[in-house]
């Protein structure tokens, strides 16, 4: 496989945003609506941020104003919901280092994409309903998700291997994954589990590009262990897939075995965890990056091609 060369060289040192002019602001609107005691006062927030009522409530009628305004004022006299308010509070009182996170990954994002346009943020509470909504002009962090380990509330019916990721070390390498999305070219014709690992391991690298200070695990969502157990076999991993025949494989069932989220990929071992593929992806991608010095980070998630090479 022409695409694959080991190689040691270190990545290269992050560019300096320093002088990238970024101001955000954090909307807490979870604090504007508890604030809000009767209907007027309810419907008088959704005015003032039409934005979000209709991106992330779905307001789109005035029938649609009337019903969301009877569910937010259930909402803020119910003493549960009010309890998990007060959690909320507990542990995003001060919201400063999300902010800054945040803040420098749109540093970097500016510094790559001179035309990319920050978004609006705001916080809310949804009750378990949402954790975060992306738009190109709106992010919105629901952040009753994001509680972690040892709050009083957590989202329900979520398996553990997911449910340990909603906590705040998470909640902006999530948004900036998100975000790699919109950047990340795909090869809608090229339908083999190479692409797939190759377009999550442009997501992933460029979430490192613009978060260099995150450990990879999180960035991954695999714990500590997983990615060092993951990095010591990874010759086992190649192995398997090349006996396999996989990185052409184009069977959707079988391709979400190795790119699916699953506490661990049962066809190499109980010790190796799910989105194999896309760890794969990302030291391909990595690699490959290594060997390229010239080539950028919007020229490398622009492509949509499997051969990865320097000629185009």
């Amino acid at each position: 496989y022409g695409f694959l060369v080991i190689y040691t060289k270190s990545p290269s040192r992050a560019p300096d945003v320093s002088g990238v002019a970024v101001h955000l602001g954090v909307q807490r609107l979870e604090h504007t609506l508890f604030a809000s005691q009767t209907k007027e006062e309810i419907s008088r927030f959704l005015q003032d941020h039409q934005r979000f009522a209709q991106q992330f409530l779905g307001v789109a009628t005035i029938n649609d104003v009337s019903e969301l305004v009877d569910r937010l004022y259930t909402m803020v006299h119910d003493t549960a919901m009010h309890d998990l308010y007060q959690e909320v509070q507990r542990v995003f009182g001060d919201f400063t280092a999300v902010q800054h996170e945040l803040e420098q990954a749109f540093r970097y994002l500016c510094y790559y994409y001179p035309a990319f346009e920050v978004p609006q943020v705001a916080t809310f509470m949804t009750g378990m309903g949402s954790d975060l909504y992306v738009s190109n002009d709106l992010v919105v962090i629901g952040l009753d998700f994001f509680l972690g380990e040892g709050a009083r509330y957590r989202p329900a019916n979520l398996p553990q291997y997911i449910l340990r990721t909603y906590q705040p070390s998470y909640i902006v390498p999530k948004i900036v994954l998100l975000l790699a999305q919109r950047f990340d070219a795909v090869d809608d014709a090229d339908q083999t589990l190479l692409a797939d690992m190759l377009y999550y391991g442009k997501a992933y690298y460029f979430t490192q590009a613009v978060l260099s200070d995150v450990p990879e695990n999180i960035i991954m969502g695999y714990t500590a262990e997983q990615l060092a157990d993951t990095k010591k076999h990874q010759g086992i991993v190649w192995e398997h897939f090349i006996e396999h025949e996989l990185l052409y494989e184009t069977n959707h069932l079988m391709k979400a075995r190795y790119v699916g989220n699953r506490p661990f990929t049962a066809e190499i071992g109980a010790r190796c965890p799910g989105n194999i593929g896309g760890w794969l992806g990302w030291e391909i991608i990595k690699q490959y990056m290594q060997a390229n010095a010239q080539v950028t980070l919007p020229a490398l998630i622009d492509r949509k091609s499997t051969r990865l090479n320097s000629s185009h």
